[in-house]
Formats: structure tokens, sequence, C-alpha cells
């Protein structure tokens, strides 16, 4: 039994010692405040204080676990061993750094509590973040700073047996708009054939009426080749179904269509499901609970997963909202317009509120990349975007982590417009096999 000494034990020190040592390294541990019985103490232990003792292993703390709320905190950002660090203490410990500040201020989001000026849709956004500011937003820091930290204790207190992990990837869906024109009413079809006729887009009302008289399957009908890649590959995956109310940026078919319960049947017989909260539910989050609901109705299945549309939302608000309504897991965290690391992980870990001071049942699955991330100037061409996913790739190999991607079923049709992203998508699957 590991035995960690620290003057005072709150709940941010519960937290962190739990996803560190009981989740990640599969060691069982207990705390102390009693230095007389840690120095007693014959097996393995760590001193987490102000003060090194004897020849234990140290690692010296900062204040941030002892305090409470949030506030502003000049942070120095050093590097070790080639890897940036937070709470960097000058080799004063046997770590360097205090690694269990660093994850915890990483893991908990600390930075969104704080005021920040947002983006148009109320985001927070990659550019105000530590990571990004300080490029290490593609690495994930915290499972590396955890790497390391475990080859310290193997080599210093080797009697300690460490849980091994392996390297999974989930490839995950949302399905904003499940067709093209498949589905909508005459008046919304119509209403899109003027617009088309305007703009003299002949292209769109051939494909729109062979598609209506079935001719053509519909464009963003993907699902059969999404079916077989699956299967073909073994993959894990989720579908995440908007059935929001109708609005500016929630666009699906109504969730009575009986398309609409025909695809989603037809989708949790090979794929797992969840919902896809409106972009409406960022602004009155007890429309998260209603569309749950929805979907679980139609599927006939109860529903624990969730990703939030546009990936908006607000801590601890939302994730509160989602832990009320039954979601255990949310794969909304990452960022719109930049791949990488949100939180400094690749690795599930469950949401400590910092609001309420508590760990919650709420497991978070980090986002790794988004094909909507490469739809700017930095990833001008195919080659590049193929770089950045392989590099990506690599990171999360390299720490055993759970590499997580999210797709539209449009941005994978094999059409004109998509065949170059059908043909990245198909390549970065390739590579996680």
């Amino acid at each position: 039994m590991l035995l960690i000494y620290l003057p005072q034990i709150s709940p941010r020190h519960q937290y962190i010692f739990d996803t560190i040592f009981a989740s990640e390294f599969g060691i069982e541990y207990q705390t102390t405040t009693d230095r007389h019985l840690f120095e007693s103490y014959t097996e393995e232990k760590i001193n987490y204080s102000d003060n090194r003792f004897q020849d234990e292993v140290f690692i010296k703390a900062s204040s941030l676990l002892m305090e409470d709320g949030v506030k502003e905190i000049e942070l120095q950002v050093a590097e070790k061993n080639g890897i940036k660090i937070l709470f960097p203490n000058n080799n004063l410990c046997d770590v360097g750094f205090d690694i269990f500040s660093a994850a915890f201020y990483m893991l908990s989001r600390y930075e969104e509590y704080l005021p920040f000026a947002p983006d148009k849709y109320g985001r927070y956004k990659a550019e105000n973040c530590l990571a990004y500011k300080n490029n290490f937003l593609q690495i994930p820091i915290v499972d590396r700073w955890i790497e390391e930290f475990k080859k310290i204790l193997q080599k210093k207190l080797p009697a300690l047996t460490f849980r091994s992990s392996k390297f999974e990837a989930i490839i995950t869906y949302d399905i904003d708009v499940a067709y093209k024109f498949k589905g909508r009413s005459f008046l919304r079809n119509a209403g899109s054939t003027i617009k088309d006729l305007l703009k003299f887009d002949l292209k769109n009302i051939t494909q729109r009426f062979r598609t209506l008289n079935k001719k053509n399957k519909d464009p963003w009908d993907t699902y059969d080749y999404l079916c077989g890649t699956i299967a073909d590959n073994k993959l894990q995956s989720i579908f995440f179904f908007l059935l929001g109310d109708h609005s500016t940026y929630d666009r699906n078919l109504d969730y009575r269509n009986p398309v609409v319960h025909s695809l989603i049947n037809k989708i949790k017989t090979f794929s797992e499901t969840g919902i896809h909260p409106s972009f409406k539910t960022s602004l009155f989050i007890e429309k998260i609970l209603l569309e749950k609901q929805r979907l679980e109705k139609i599927a006939e299945k109860k529903i624990t997963k969730s990703r939030q549309h546009f990936l908006k939302f607000t801590l601890p608000e939302t994730y509160n909202a989602l832990i009320n309504a039954g979601i255990t897991e949310d794969y909304s965290m990452g960022f719109p317009y930049a791949p990488g690391f949100r939180a400094g992980t690749s690795k599930p870990f469950y949401f400590y509120d910092l609001k309420n001071e508590n760990e919650t049942k709420l497991k978070i699955f980090p986002v790794t990349l988004m094909e909507g991330n490469f739809a700017n100037k930095e990833y001008s061409d195919k080659v590049k975007i193929m770089k950045a996913i392989f590099t990506l790739i690599d990171e999360v190999k390299n720490v055993n982590g759970t590499f997580i991607s999210i797709w539209h079923n449009h941005t994978v049709s094999d059409t004109d417009d998509y065949r170059v992203w059908r043909n990245i998508h198909d390549k970065m699957i390739r590579a996680l096999l």
C-alpha cells in the first residue's frame, strides 16, 4: 500500500490522487496528515508537502490544491526534459514540478472558469487557453507528465506494481442534418429549390429531384458506407443525434419524422448512439433532458452518452445539467477550430466541479480532432491535414491513450464537394489499425 503524506487533505487532493494513482496506475494508496506515522512507515511512500523529511520521494506542494474557488493565477510555464511543465520548483523535489497541481489545473479546466472573451457563439476559444499560447495544445501534456512520473516512481519505489494501458480509438459522428433532401417537407424543399434557382445552382436542383423521385440515393446518406467501414475494421463508434427543435443553428429533420426514426433504429444495430444536445441547450439547459428522452423513446433504450452541438458548453452549468439528465459520458471536450487536447489529456477522466468543489460521476472523453478543425489557412491542403492527423495519432499512441475523432455524415459523402474528406477519413482509419 502506497502512503502519501500531506499536511491537510482537500477534495482536490482526493480527486487528483484518485485520477493518477487509482485510475491510471492501478495502485492502492492511503493518505495521512500524521508525520510520525509517515516517517515510521516502512513501505512505499510519497511526501507531498513544503519540506523533505528524510530520503523519501518528495514532491514540493504549491497552494492550488489547498484553495477553494477560482482566482487569477500567474502561471509560470517552464521546461523539463523537453516537456513543458507548470508549477516548476527548480529541482527542489524529485519530479521538478508540482505534478498534482499541474494535472489538476489542466483537467479541471480551471482557466475556463475565469472571465474570457468568447467567440461569436459564446464559446471559450482555443486562443484563450494556456496550452495554445505556449504551443502544447497538440501534445497530451498531462499524459506525458504522468508517464515521466511513472518512470521516477518505478526507479525510486520498485515495489510498486503499475497497471498497463493500451491505445484505443473511438470514431464518432454528429448527425446534425441526417439527409440533404430526403425527409424534408414539401415547403422546405420548395423553398430550397427557389433559392437554388436564384443562384443558378442547377446541380443541386437536379440532385434534389432525382433523390425525391428515388432515382438517386440522398447525397448525405452515407450510413451503409459507415456501417461497412465500422464492421470491416472492428471500430468502436458512436453516432450522436441532434433532436432539438428547429432554430437558426439546429436544422435537422423534425424528430417526429419517420425517416429519422428509421435511421436511428438502423444505426443502433451496428453502433453506440448518443444525444447531441441542441445549440439551444446552452441557453436553456433543461432542454437536455427533453431531447435525451426523445432519443430514448425512438431508440427504445437508455441513453448515457452526449456531445454538445457546436461543442458549446459552459462550466460547470452544462455538465451539471447533463448529470441531472442521467448522462454519464460526455464527448464535448475539444475545440471547434483547433485540433489537440483541450484538457491536456487523451484519456477519459471524471469531471471536477470547481464551483461546488467536488468530483462528479460524469466521465469526460476528450476529443482529439474534428474534421472542421482543418478548415483554416494553416491546413491549406490534404498533405498538411494528413500530416497533422498522423502526428496526433502518434501522440496518442505514445501514451497509450484514446484517440477520438468527430466527423459528420455529410463530410464523408462520395460527392465532388466532400470526396477529399472521405479519402482523409479512410486514411485516418487505416492509420489507427
